[in-house]
């Protein structure tokens, strides 16, 4: 498995992030059980923004959102050194060119007469000499590239309907974009995506923070990239990139990009909050792009991005 690290671009390594099932037991089962005022003895109002608060289960919201999520494959060609008997003429290893498969995840957050636009993570497509989209109903066409913004580590894909059968276009449907600005610490969210490239999984978790500022690397220039993001302890895993967090109205509030690596760390997932965003991605569906190879440099921010198989 092959997979993405900021400081780097392409390194590997695995972190696995525990969910305390007990916690989320405990949590399910006192907003259906309704909390109790303990004087009083009257039932007290839930407002923690649960899916019991809210009148949905987590199933329902992974019901109604899977058909808008998609996995998304890149194919590109990298430079490999080999270490044994290829050598030029003044001994050094030689290089040699192979093909690489990557995956992560997209949403359908447009359609029109003519094709689907689908925005996903810059990491998820960069290098891409061929993309695949896979839809809820597991068929796969081919996506072109919009436009990207590797600042903002986002990109927008497009599939021309005509391509899709008539089975695959009664199967999708079309993301609703929420509004981030208003979300609370301690709101429950949910998180879809490619997890592991075995296919769209659900996981579930709370907002842990707003507006986290994170260094992600450095541009072309050397210049440092600040970027801010939603913090969750849904589970976000190799995959992951480009999916979906939802807010229990089944609304996407981010982009699931990223998470912290690291045997000292446990749930420290990141989401690049929609509405910080909108506008951007507005403007990259309106681009065509060729893509080519990536050359600044990262810091080593110990941020990994999950989207290399």
């Amino acid at each position: 498995m092959h997979y993405g690290k900021i400081s780097a671009g392409r390194r590997t390594g695995l972190g696995k992030c525990a969910v305390s099932l007990t916690l989320c037991a405990a949590l399910f089962a006192g907003t259906t059980a309704g909390a109790v005022n303990t004087t009083t003895g009257t039932a007290a109002s839930c407002t923690c923004g649960c899916a019991a608060c809210n009148g949905a289960s987590i199933s329902d919201i992974a019901e109604s959102s899977l058909p808008f999520v998609v996995s998304i494959t890149n194919i590109s060609v990298q430079e490999a050194q080999q270490y044994f008997d290829r050598f030029d003429r003044y001994g050094h290893n030689q290089n040699e060119l192979e093909e690489t498969t990557s995956v992560g995840s997209g949403i359908i957050f447009e359609q029109t007469d003519d094709v689907l636009y689908i925005v996903t993570n810059y990491h998820v497509v960069e290098d891409a000499t061929t993309l695949s989209v896979g839809f809820v109903d597991d068929e796969v066409y081919e996506a072109e590239l919009c436009g990207t913004d590797e600042d903002n580590d986002l990109a927008v894909l497009k599939v021309s309907l005509d391509d899709l059968s008539a089975d695959t276009r009664a199967a999708i449907s079309v993301a609703v974009f929420g509004d981030s600005d208003s979300l609370r610490v301690g709101k429950q969210v949910v998180a879809i995506g490619n997890a592991l490239g075995y296919g769209q999984s659900v996981t579930t978790g709370i907002v842990s923070a707003l507006n986290r500022s994170i260094s992600t690397g450095t541009d072309a220039q050397g210049i440092t990239v600040q970027s801010t993001y939603i913090q969750t302890d849904a589970a976000i895993n190799p995959g992951n990139s480009g999916g979906a967090l939802l807010n229990m109205d089944g609304e996407v509030i981010g982009i699931n990009t990223a998470k912290l690596a690291s045997t000292e760390v446990e749930g420290m997932g990141y989401a690049i909050p929609i509405s910080d965003v909108t506008d951007i991605i507005d403007e990259l569906k309106t681009q065509t792009t060729t893509q080519q190879k990536t050359t600044g440099q990262h810091d080593s921010t110990p941020m990994y991005y999950f989207f290399r198989f």
